[in-house]
């Protein structure tokens, strides 16, 4: 795996944030299942968790990943960035690491939706913890653990193991700084299982990708949702 791929942007761990900011795509339909499931998760209104201290620490990790990645797509290539940002993360994931083996997995009744939201996105990018996350969070209540974060995990291991994935949210980026979707399972039921698991039709993540700045191979797009594109 190049330095680039195990650098990967907030745009590709979270594809469902700042939507209202891709200019040119189109504006979610509030009422999509997606949608649904997201706002169903994300909603704090009348939670209480345990530990908000941790929560506060989770949030601060996550503060440092995306002030580093504010302009991954314009500065992939540059590999004095590119090596900065690779140690951030390790030495975020060994922050990590520490409190996995202090606290366990920090779910939404002791951090909070955005706590775990914010402990996910920071595994997203460090290849070392993922497996460990991805063991945990198996064996956690599905109310637990955001579905999004959840799916995209599954969809890094299984691509890293070289198992076709399940989400279509995982893509490798080329020496060519192209991206491309890495293999995907069952594609005639993909679009069905991303909206279970909050996250937006492909047609939609592949233009709030390009708005960002990143170059797709429209061929690896997954075959049943280019029926979808208008």
């Amino acid at each position: 795996m190049t330095r680039i791929a195990m650098a990967l942007a907030l745009t590709l761990a979270a594809p469902v944030l700042l939507w209202a900011q891709h200019a040119g795509c189109p504006l979610p339909n509030p009422n999509d299942r997606w949608q649904q499931v997201g706002r169903a998760w994300k909603n704090e209104i009348g939670l209480r968790w345990s530990n908000d201290s941790l929560r506060g620490v989770l949030l601060g990790l996550r503060a440092r990943d995306q002030s580093a990645r504010a302009d991954f797509a314009a500065r992939m290539t540059d590999s004095s960035y590119v090596r900065d940002l690779m140690a951030l993360d390790s030495a975020i994931g060994a922050r990590v690491h520490t409190i996995l083996d202090r606290f366990g997995f920090p779910t939404r009744a002791m951090v909070g939706a955005a706590g775990v939201d914010a402990m996910m996105l920071v595994v997203q990018h460090s290849e070392a913890l993922q497996d460990r996350v991805f063991e945990a969070v198996r064996n956690l209540p599905e109310e637990q653990v955001a579905p999004d974060a959840r799916a995209m995990l599954e969809d890094r291991v299984r691509a890293r193991r070289g198992e076709p994935q399940r989400f279509g949210s995982h893509l490798n980026i080329g020496r060519d700084s192209v991206l491309r979707f890495a293999p995907t399972a069952d594609v005639d039921g993909l679009e069905v299982r991303r909206a279970g698991a909050g996250l937006p039709p492909i047609s939609l993540y592949v233009c709030w990708l390009q708005s960002n700045g990143y170059r797709i191979d429209s061929a690896s797009v997954p075959r049943a949702s280019l029926a979808d594109r208008s």
